[in-house]
């Protein structure tokens, strides 16, 4: 019988994409190994191995490179790619109400222990939020819903964060990592923000290169901040809360996977839903690439 953190198998349209995958490699001239593809696509032979064995689902960006470095069109694979992922967000949506259950019940219902680190300020979080990153095993999930883009903050801290998630997805690893941001892009009667959407076109030019790294684009209306998280790995959450003032922000982190769960579903739904960053762009900028595909 297999054990209680036996991983579940992979959805069937993720190993169906793998098995195109393969099947594409398989009619090259001369099959290139994982190796030689890693270099090509330029990320780490393991990432390339869960590919091609359906163990994780690539994104755009990887299939992209991929199909290039087999000889193929990437163009004439984007079609395929989005029928693949809309069957596995959906059945990821079907299954969301069962991955929320706790594996272990707390001994009174309803209630459960955690333990919680507060960071009063700027500074202590986004130092907390930093170290954390660079402990990262397989993946990232953050979002930045703010009126304000991240260049606009005076703390060291808060710059090392960002540098240090870019860093730590374009690592040279044999590991299968991921980053996904969530980033908010304020809107007033349809207009975007000017000051975020300059930073979102500087940002999209600085990362879309790193083949284990996305962001998708959340249209804000609010005049207000949202509530920011970061979610790492399997367990850790850090939620960030801001105030009035530009620089006011503190928040708290939690270790627990029960609690990341319900925070990882609620990602996963906006995700889902959300338009690539690079495909955001080249709706405002004619001529933009969006995401390896002409506006």
């Amino acid at each position: 019988m297999p054990g209680p953190n036996k991983p579940s198998p992979p959805p069937e349209p993720q190993v169906a994409f793998a098995a195109q995958l393969r099947e594409l490699r398989r009619r090259t001239l001369k099959e290139p190994t994982e190796e030689a593809l890693a270099r090509r696509m330029g990320c780490g032979r393991s990432t390339v191995s869960a590919i091609l064995n359906g163990r994780r689902f690539p994104s755009w960006e990887h299939t992209a490179s991929f199909v290039e470095a087999c000889g193929g069109k990437a163009e004439e694979w984007k079609g395929h790619w989005l029928h693949a992922r809309r069957q596995i967000d959906q059945l990821r949506q079907g299954s969301s109400v069962s991955t929320l259950v706790p594996v272990v019940h707390p001994p009174i219902a309803g209630d459960a222990m955690l333990a919680a680190r507060w960071y009063r300020n700027n500074r202590e979080f986004y130092e907390a939020a930093s170290e954390r990153v660079r402990q990262a095993r397989s993946e990232i999930r953050v979002t930045y819903t703010r009126r304000y883009p991240p260049t606009q903050y005076t703390t060291r801290a808060s710059a090392e964060y960002f540098e240090a998630i870019l860093e730590w997805a374009a690592q040279d690893s044999d590991d299968e990592r991921c980053v996904r941001r969530i980033i908010g892009v304020p809107e007033h009667d349809g207009v975007a923000d000017r000051d975020m959407l300059a930073w979102a076109r500087q940002h999209h030019e600085a990362s879309k290169h790193i083949l284990s790294y996305e962001a998708n684009v959340l249209r804000w209306t609010a005049a207000a901040d949202g509530l920011n998280m970061a979610l790492i790995d399997d367990s850790a959450v850090f939620l960030a809360f801001s105030g009035g003032p530009r620089q006011k922000l503190n928040g708290f982190s939690v270790e627990d996977p029960t609690f990341m769960s319900y925070f990882a579903a609620y990602f996963e739904q906006l995700w889902a839903a959300l338009q690539p960053l690079g495909t955001y762009l080249g709706t405002l900028d004619p001529g933009h690439e969006a995401d390896g595909m002409p506006a």
